[in-house]
């Protein structure tokens, strides 16, 4: 698995549109992402990931950050 390559899609959640897709999941280009549009950002829907959650914390402070249905589900009845 070290070769895996984990791309991360950001979508409009209101229009279920995708808007962009970023190479990876690093840190790095997330930051950077969210530096360009910031002013553009209110809500993030996503799948708790706790390293991508505490990269939009400290990027976006008062982001309002939402599990998406699928992945707490999941969670959910697995018992993670």
């Amino acid at each position: 698995m070290g070769n895996k390559k984990c791309e991360t899609i950001n979508a409009d959640s209101i229009r279920h549109e995708p808007l962009e897709i970023l190479p990876d999941s690093e840190k790095d280009t997330l930051v950077a992402y969210l530096k360009e549009h910031v002013d553009n950002v209110e809500v993030v829907v996503m799948d708790m990931i706790h390293s991508f959650k505490a990269v939009l914390r400290k990027a976006l402070n008062y982001l309002t950050i939402v599990a998406d249905c699928f992945h707490f589900t999941s969670y959910t009845l697995l018992g993670v």
